[in-house]
Protein backbone atom coordinates (compact mmCIF):
# COMPACT_ATOMS: atom_id res chain seq x y z
CA UNK A 1 0.00 0.00 0.00
CA UNK A 2 3.02 2.25 1.03
CA UNK A 3 4.09 1.73 -2.80
CA UNK A 4 1.05 2.33 -4.96
CA UNK A 5 -0.57 5.02 -2.66
CA UNK A 6 0.26 7.90 -4.91
CA UNK A 7 -0.46 5.89 -8.06
CA UNK A 8 -4.04 5.27 -6.67
CA UNK A 9 -4.55 8.78 -5.72
CA UNK A 10 -3.77 10.12 -9.40
CA UNK A 11 -6.29 7.17 -10.49
CA UNK A 12 -9.09 8.34 -8.16
CA UNK A 13 -8.20 11.79 -8.92
CA UNK A 14 -8.74 10.85 -13.32
CA UNK A 15 -11.89 9.28 -12.75
CA UNK A 16 -13.74 12.00 -10.44
CA UNK A 17 -16.84 13.30 -12.20
CA UNK A 18 -17.99 16.54 -12.91
CA UNK A 19 -21.19 16.85 -9.97
CA UNK A 20 -22.43 19.64 -12.42
CA UNK A 21 -23.05 17.01 -15.03
CA UNK A 22 -25.74 14.46 -15.32
CA UNK A 23 -23.95 12.62 -17.35
CA UNK A 24 -21.30 11.90 -15.36
CA UNK A 25 -23.30 11.02 -11.75
CA UNK A 26 -25.59 8.72 -14.44
CA UNK A 27 -22.59 6.54 -15.12
CA UNK A 28 -21.01 6.38 -11.92
CA UNK A 29 -24.01 5.05 -10.75
CA UNK A 30 -25.05 2.93 -13.90
CA UNK A 31 -21.95 0.83 -13.14
CA UNK A 32 -22.56 0.45 -9.65
CA UNK A 33 -25.74 -1.38 -10.67
CA UNK A 34 -24.24 -3.42 -14.13
CA UNK A 35 -21.55 -4.18 -11.56
CA UNK A 36 -23.80 -6.02 -9.05
CA UNK A 37 -23.07 -9.66 -9.22
CA UNK A 38 -21.57 -9.08 -12.72
CA UNK A 39 -17.73 -9.64 -14.56
CA UNK A 40 -16.22 -6.55 -14.44
CA UNK A 41 -14.99 -6.53 -17.96
CA UNK A 42 -18.96 -8.05 -18.83
CA UNK A 43 -19.72 -4.60 -16.47
CA UNK A 44 -17.38 -2.04 -18.18
CA UNK A 45 -19.13 -3.42 -22.07
CA UNK A 46 -22.61 -2.94 -20.77
CA UNK A 47 -21.60 0.45 -19.30
CA UNK A 48 -20.42 1.69 -22.97
CA UNK A 49 -24.07 0.59 -24.26
CA UNK A 50 -25.69 2.13 -21.62
CA UNK A 51 -24.24 5.49 -21.58
CA UNK A 52 -24.63 5.72 -25.62
CA UNK A 53 -28.33 4.56 -24.93
CA UNK A 54 -28.46 7.25 -21.91
CA UNK A 55 -27.15 9.98 -24.23
CA UNK A 56 -29.52 9.35 -26.91
CA UNK A 57 -32.47 9.54 -24.09
CA UNK A 58 -32.98 5.58 -25.74
CA UNK A 59 -34.49 3.63 -22.92
CA UNK A 60 -32.10 0.18 -21.95
CA UNK A 61 -33.23 -2.97 -23.22
CA UNK A 62 -32.63 -6.32 -21.65
CA UNK A 63 -31.61 -7.29 -24.64
CA UNK A 64 -28.73 -4.04 -24.83
CA UNK A 65 -27.11 -5.36 -21.83
CA UNK A 66 -27.91 -9.27 -22.04
CA UNK A 67 -25.23 -10.70 -23.89
CA UNK A 68 -22.89 -9.06 -20.77
CA UNK A 69 -24.00 -11.42 -18.30
CA UNK A 70 -26.83 -8.91 -16.96
CA UNK A 71 -29.86 -10.03 -15.59
CA UNK A 72 -32.87 -8.89 -17.38
CA UNK A 73 -33.97 -5.91 -14.20
CA UNK A 74 -30.82 -3.90 -14.71
CA UNK A 75 -32.27 -2.39 -17.70
CA UNK A 76 -35.37 -1.22 -15.51
CA UNK A 77 -33.21 -0.17 -12.90
CA UNK A 78 -31.21 2.05 -15.54
CA UNK A 79 -34.15 2.94 -16.80
CA UNK A 80 -35.34 3.73 -13.47
CA UNK A 81 -32.19 6.01 -12.72
CA UNK A 82 -32.16 7.71 -15.91
CA UNK A 83 -35.51 9.61 -15.66
CA UNK A 84 -34.36 10.43 -11.55
CA UNK A 85 -33.37 13.94 -10.99
CA UNK A 86 -29.67 13.04 -10.94
CA UNK A 87 -27.93 15.83 -9.07
CA UNK A 88 -30.22 14.81 -6.13
CA UNK A 89 -28.22 11.92 -5.52
CA UNK A 90 -25.17 14.16 -4.58
CA UNK A 91 -24.12 14.23 -0.99
CA UNK A 92 -25.53 16.69 0.87
CA UNK A 93 -23.83 19.67 3.08
CA UNK A 94 -23.15 17.97 6.66
CA UNK A 95 -24.50 14.27 5.57
CA UNK A 96 -22.30 11.52 7.11
CA UNK A 97 -21.04 9.24 4.81
CA UNK A 98 -23.43 5.87 6.02
CA UNK A 99 -26.58 8.28 5.88
CA UNK A 100 -25.66 8.93 2.23
CA UNK A 101 -24.51 5.63 1.35
CA UNK A 102 -28.01 4.68 2.76
CA UNK A 103 -30.03 6.77 1.13
CA UNK A 104 -28.45 6.36 -2.54
CA UNK A 105 -29.60 2.41 -1.39
CA UNK A 106 -32.95 3.29 -0.71
CA UNK A 107 -33.32 5.75 -3.83
CA UNK A 108 -31.90 3.79 -6.39
CA UNK A 109 -33.29 0.35 -7.34
CA UNK A 110 -30.62 -2.02 -7.57
CA UNK A 111 -28.23 -0.96 -5.32
CA UNK A 112 -27.84 -3.18 -2.31
CA UNK A 113 -25.46 -1.98 1.00
CA UNK A 114 -21.96 -2.73 -1.07
CA UNK A 115 -23.26 -0.76 -4.23
CA UNK A 116 -25.37 1.89 -2.64
CA UNK A 117 -21.32 2.25 -1.15
CA UNK A 118 -19.53 1.89 -4.71
CA UNK A 119 -21.50 4.32 -6.06
CA UNK A 120 -21.09 7.02 -3.23
CA UNK A 121 -17.10 5.88 -3.66
CA UNK A 122 -17.34 6.13 -7.32
CA UNK A 123 -18.85 10.51 -7.33
CA UNK A 124 -16.27 10.90 -4.36
CA UNK A 125 -13.56 8.80 -4.76
CA UNK A 126 -11.02 11.03 -3.59
CA UNK A 127 -12.89 11.78 -0.13
CA UNK A 128 -15.43 8.99 0.24
CA UNK A 129 -14.89 7.40 4.08
CA UNK A 130 -16.77 4.04 2.73
CA UNK A 131 -15.74 0.57 1.27
CA UNK A 132 -17.24 -1.79 -0.72
CA UNK A 133 -17.54 -5.09 0.45
CA UNK A 134 -17.56 -7.24 -2.59
CA UNK A 135 -16.48 -10.80 -3.29
CA UNK A 136 -13.17 -9.80 -2.68
CA UNK A 137 -12.76 -8.02 0.32
CA UNK A 138 -14.80 -10.87 1.91
CA UNK A 139 -12.23 -13.05 0.95
CA UNK A 140 -9.31 -10.80 2.23
CA UNK A 141 -11.42 -10.01 5.54
CA UNK A 142 -14.09 -12.68 5.91
CA UNK A 143 -12.46 -15.78 4.53
CA UNK A 144 -15.45 -16.37 2.38
CA UNK A 145 -14.92 -18.08 -1.15
CA UNK A 146 -17.84 -16.54 -2.51
CA UNK A 147 -20.07 -12.97 -1.80
CA UNK A 148 -22.78 -13.43 0.99
CA UNK A 149 -24.66 -10.82 2.03
CA UNK A 150 -23.79 -9.43 4.98
CA UNK A 151 -25.86 -7.22 8.07
CA UNK A 152 -24.69 -3.56 8.58
CA UNK A 153 -23.22 -4.44 11.50
CA UNK A 154 -20.72 -6.94 9.75
CA UNK A 155 -20.42 -4.42 6.78
CA UNK A 156 -19.37 -1.84 9.26
CA UNK A 157 -17.15 -3.82 10.72
CA UNK A 158 -15.01 -5.00 8.17
CA UNK A 159 -15.56 -1.50 6.71
CA UNK A 160 -13.80 -0.10 9.82
CA UNK A 161 -10.65 -2.44 9.51
CA UNK A 162 -10.32 -0.55 5.93
CA UNK A 163 -10.68 2.23 7.72
CA UNK A 164 -7.38 1.69 9.97
CA UNK A 165 -5.15 0.92 6.51
CA UNK A 166 -6.57 4.71 5.26
CA UNK A 167 -5.49 6.17 8.24
CA UNK A 168 -2.32 4.62 8.18
CA UNK A 169 -1.35 6.06 4.36
CA UNK A 170 -3.76 8.73 4.51
CA UNK A 171 -5.79 8.16 1.71
CA UNK A 172 -9.47 8.04 1.73
CA UNK A 173 -11.56 4.88 2.96
CA UNK A 174 -12.26 3.66 -1.04
CA UNK A 175 -8.60 4.09 -1.90
CA UNK A 176 -7.71 1.80 0.72
CA UNK A 177 -10.77 -0.68 -0.31
CA UNK A 178 -9.45 -0.40 -3.72
CA UNK A 179 -5.72 -1.01 -3.04
CA UNK A 180 -6.44 -3.66 -0.97
CA UNK A 181 -9.15 -4.97 -3.55
CA UNK A 182 -6.24 -4.69 -6.70
CA UNK A 183 -3.93 -6.70 -3.88
CA UNK A 184 -6.21 -9.55 -3.64
CA UNK A 185 -7.04 -10.02 -7.18
CA UNK A 186 -2.99 -9.42 -8.38
CA UNK A 187 -3.47 -6.71 -10.47
CA UNK A 188 -3.81 -3.23 -11.19
CA UNK A 189 -6.95 -1.35 -12.13
CA UNK A 190 -7.21 2.42 -13.01
CA UNK A 191 -11.29 1.92 -12.99
CA UNK A 192 -10.32 4.40 -16.15
CA UNK A 193 -13.98 3.46 -17.76
CA UNK A 194 -15.55 6.76 -17.57
CA UNK A 195 -16.23 9.27 -20.47
CA UNK A 196 -13.09 11.73 -20.20
CA UNK A 197 -10.96 9.49 -18.55
CA UNK A 198 -9.91 6.63 -21.27
CA UNK A 199 -5.90 7.01 -21.46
Amino acid sequence: MATNREKYEVFARAIAPNLESDSDIYSRIAFAILSANSPFDDSVKALDVTIKLYEKRQAVKPSDIIFYKMVPAKAKYLNRLGRMNLQTLRRRYGEDWHAYRLRLRSSVLGLGLAKASFAACLLYPSTADLACVDTWIQKVFLGHTGFKNLGVSDYLLVESKIRTYANCFNVSTFIAQWLIWDHARGTFNAHAIFPGTHK
